[in-house]
């Protein structure tokens, strides 16, 4: 798992979280040391983190160990990142409003690709919204998975 880059560009951050999100390889890493590695992308701003709807992303001990069993992998690209429409019509409604918690919302369009043993793989188009902070003279850290994905 890489750690988090350290940008200040909300839209760049979001693409590198959906790519950390939509990557794993359960042939060298258990689902605590993932979740651990995931979790530290988040914020450390307890007021806003909502661990539970990044955590919900990544499959249970159960599910990871079948997963295991397979030797399964998964690699993702960002085709792409931009704010959604209803974001930026709040922004232009209440330009200050951002300045309380400076959280973005950032959608982003990818690919993942899936292997697993005896040569098996496949890929599959992915988009997420994701609510990322980025406070002036820090780098970003993801706060939330939004509840679905906006225009």
């Amino acid at each position: 798992m890489p750690a988090p880059p350290k940008i200040s560009d909300p839209v760049a951050f979001a693409e590198a979280a959906a790519v950390m999100l939509w990557s794993y390889d359960t042939r060298d890493t258990d689902h605590g040391h993932h979740l651990a590695g995931v979790e530290a992308w988040m914020t450390t701003e307890s007021r806003y983190r909502d661990w539970s709807s990044v955590s919900a992303r990544v499959p249970d001990p159960t599910l990871w160990s079948r997963m295991a069993d397979q030797g399964q992998y998964a690699t993702a690209d960002a085709a792409g990142g931009h704010y959604p429409s209803a974001f930026l019509r709040a922004l232009a409604e209440d330009p200050a409003a951002i300045t309380e918690a400076y959280i973005y919302a950032v959608t982003v369009t990818g690919t993942q690709r899936i292997s697993w043993a005896n040569g098996g793989s496949g890929a599959e188009d992915r988009s997420i919204t994701l609510a990322v902070q980025c406070r002036p003279s820090r780098a970003c850290s993801l706060v939330a998975v939004a509840p679905h994905v906006a225009p």
